[in-house]
């Protein structure tokens, strides 16, 4: 098929990513061995497409084998509609957190049963807290970070942050991309993502489980303490 414009969207830590039209993306991946788990991302969305609403998912039509050009393969996928988190001012960043956190909870309570997840690398979150706490120290001041030690692995994006969420135009949240980090791990991994917004408003309203279980309140990385005022949350 011939597409009339071809616009590159950017380059991430695993893929290289184009608009094809303004409707479609092509993900190629940058690394070998990359390519299966492009596959494995597919797979995973197709499962999750009618068992988590409240947010557009991509809708992968296409996956393409191994070519000169292409040696790992590459994805089109249907373009999640609105615009990146990241960047721009949030409309009403609390009613946004409450919805954040909201759609978090239905994610993290599904039974992966099916899923073909597998679990995180690290699944005691050990690892992954020790880097964390290295990169955020607001995460702690904020006391956003729960105990890892009792962590239950659930199903996760792994990387659930601004860059990956996308917002209608009247800052509501529309669509969540890119699962390639998804797994079986700590919730709190992707609860901490919310700290990379640097919105003191939506980290508050993150804060407080609106509906959903007790474990998802846990799960939240919830607590009842609020934010050390000399924390500077647009520092990360």
């Amino acid at each position: 098929m011939a597409w009339r414009s071809v616009q590159w969207l950017g380059m991430g830590s695993d893929h290289h990513a184009f608009a094809l039209d303004r409707a479609r993306v092509l993900r190629l991946p940058r690394w070998p061995g990359e390519g299966e788990a492009l596959r494995r991302e597919a797979r995973l969305l197709a499962w999750l497409a009618p068992r988590l609403g409240g947010a557009a998912l991509p809708e992968v039509l296409h996956l393409g084998t191994a070519s000169p050009l292409a040696p790992e393969g590459f994805s089109v996928a249907r373009r999640v509609p609105g615009r990146s988190g990241l960047g721009g001012s949030l409309t009403d960043p609390a009613a946004l957190g409450g919805a954040l956190v909201r759609w978090l909870a239905d994610l993290h309570a599904l039974n992966p049963q099916g899923s073909g997840l597998e679990l995180d690398l690290d699944p005691s979150g050990h690892d992954w807290r020790d880097a964390a706490l290295n990169d955020l120290e607001a995460a702690a001041g904020a006391g956003v970070l729960p105990d890892l030690r009792k962590a239950v692995p659930v199903p996760i994006h792994g990387d659930f942050a601004a860059e990956h969420v996308s917002l209608d135009r009247q800052g509501r949240l529309s669509g969540v991309l890119d699962w390639s980090d998804a797994a079986l791990g700590d919730l709190a991994r992707d609860r901490a993502g919310l700290i990379h917004w640097g919105d003191a408003a939506l980290l508050a309203a993150a804060r407080v489980p609106a509906g959903g279980t007790a474990r998802a309140g846990r799960a939240a990385g919830v607590v009842d303490k609020r934010p050390d005022p000399a924390v500077n949350l647009n520092r990360v």
